[in-house]
């Protein structure tokens, strides 16, 4: 098959290469100039025009090589939430990290690259080589500090990353195998497919993909990683990267199998059960503050997989759009809530960060503590937060859809999540046993006031769901 390269093509791919061109003007410039503040407008600047630009030359319902490559509302949507948390990390990146601002920006739009190409696949190949730029990327922003603790948090990442990789490729393979082609897509109308080695492979692509979401049992890493890594850098790996490879879980198996709808229904609901009890209760009982946001990111991700028992359980069409709509909806809160949660962290000045570390915090600024308890409440699904209604849409699809048991288990498992996000208010606001100096300049306190006010008012974006139908069809899931 040849691939003719036309101009509509090109303008599906404007915001792609002109990331790509801005990144590699980045490293040129760091030849000559070593200012922070401007490789953080830079990078802010670029990621505007890509989005203005996604948007004037969005062909929708469109598709290119041979399929593999869709342009739809749904990926739009999910594109743009992918710089949007780009943009956010990108307001404090600069300042905590000002060795060598221009390979870590320019590091930056290349992993910005990858994930809208991702955004916008349908194929496994298209999918495996977008997800690998950006692990390559995110595995060299985890080492950027160049300290012991981020060096071994970055090995850590990259050799378990690595063994995932090898987990995609194996599962992949076996895909081919059974349906004679990567396309997701296309499965839908092949009649006789191979089902042992189509289970085997689901199982590995599970594994695989698995990894980059920190499902339990693949979630050590990210307990590792996010603690070692510098505070930008874990806000950017628990928001952004995680979204993304929760929607190509979601693509994946549920347009990929969607001959399989039973296996995927029984292997998302026991590991949904675990994943989120596993996270909420090491949560509990952790004293250090990036680890239990880790621990409760892992969590979050055991809530987010439950859209896929909605789906595969053949719900109703009531049941399946608001499933939808809750992925869609959770995923634009978690960026800002737990994002920001992690950029917060920036405001003590240690390595190792400890809850009792932000005693005193409430005391010298009230706007800081009271706009990271407001992320706390979101993530804690406490109204009159987004982080409510995200839950809440969600909880119902699991009902409406006759799963009310896992919306039981998931209420539970928020119940629990309470204890231990109301202990950080609670430390914010204790008086400080001693002497501290908090870290609370414009780049760290400008993006927690502004992770506040989003956990806020994008609760009114609920009433946006009537309008949801429309691109929940761009998922390519029948209804």
């Amino acid at each position: 098959m040849t691939f003719v390269l036309n101009s509509s093509i090109l303008e599906s791919l404007y915001p792609e290469i002109f990331l790509g061109l801005v990144a590699f003007g980045m490293l040129l410039m760091g030849r000559r100039v070593k200012d922070w503040v401007v490789y953080t407008a830079v990078s802010i600047i670029s990621l505007l025009i890509s989005m203005i630009l996604l948007l004037l030359f969005d062909s929708s319902n469109s598709s290119f090589f041979g399929g593999a490559f869709v342009i739809n509302n749904f990926g739009l949507y999910f594109a743009l939430i992918l710089i949007t948390s780009s943009l956010y990390v990108s307001f404090t990146a600069g300042s905590e990290l000002k060795h060598d601002p221009e390979i870590f920006f320019s590091i930056f739009l290349f992993v910005n690259v990858a994930m809208i190409i991702a955004a916008f696949s349908l194929n496994l190949i298209f999918i495996f080589i977008a997800f690998e730029g950006i692990s390559i990327g995110t595995y060299i922003l985890s080492a950027h500090g160049k300290s012991k603790r981020n060096l071994e948090a970055s090995a850590k990442y990259f050799f378990t990353g690595v063994i995932a990789t090898g987990f995609i490729v194996l599962g992949s393979s076996f895909y081919f195998l059974s349906t004679g082609t990567f396309n997701l897509v296309s499965v839908t109308s092949i009649s006789l497919i191979n089902k042992p080695s189509m289970l085997l492979a689901m199982i590995l692509l599970f594994v695989g993909f698995g990894f980059k979401l920190a499902l339990v049992p693949l979630q050590q890493w990210a307990v590792d990683a996010y603690d070692g890594t510098k505070n930008p850098v874990s806000a950017f790996l628990s928001s952004g990267t995680k979204v993304l490879a929760f929607l190509v879980i979601l693509r994946v198996f549920l347009v990929g199998f969607s001959s399989m709808n039973t296996d995927v229904f029984y292997l998302f609901t026991i590991v949904s059960i675990v994943t989120m009890t596993y996270g909420n209760f090491a949560a509990l009982s952790e004293n250090n503050l990036k680890r239990m946001l880790a621990y409760s990111s892992i969590a979050q991700a055991g809530y987010l997989i439950l859209v896929l028992d909605v789906v595969s359980s053949n719900a109703s069409h009531f049941a399946f759009t608001v499933a939808i709509f809750a992925a869609m909806y959770y995923s634009l809160v978690y960026i800002f809530m737990k994002g920001g949660a992690f950029i917060a962290s920036g405001a003590v000045r240690e390595d190792k960060i400890m809850i009792n570390d932000l005693s005193g915090i409430g005391l010298k600024s009230p706007v800081f503590a009271i706009s990271l308890g407001i992320m706390m409440l979101a993530l804690a699904g406490i109204p009159p937060t987004a982080g409510f209604f995200a839950k809440y849409y969600l909880f119902l699809a699991l009902i409406s859809g006759n799963l009310w048991y896992l919306a039981v288990i998931g209420i539970l498992n928020s119940a629990i999540s309470v204890f231990y996000y109301l202990k950080i208010i609670v430390v914010m606001f204790r008086p400080a046993t001693e002497e501290r100096d908090f870290n609370l300049s414009r780049p760290i306190l400008i993006p927690v006031i502004i992770g506040a006010a989003m956990s806020i008012a994008l609760s009114f974006l609920i009433y946006g769901y009537p309008y949801i139908s429309s691109i929940v069809a761009g998922l390519g899931v029948g209804v």
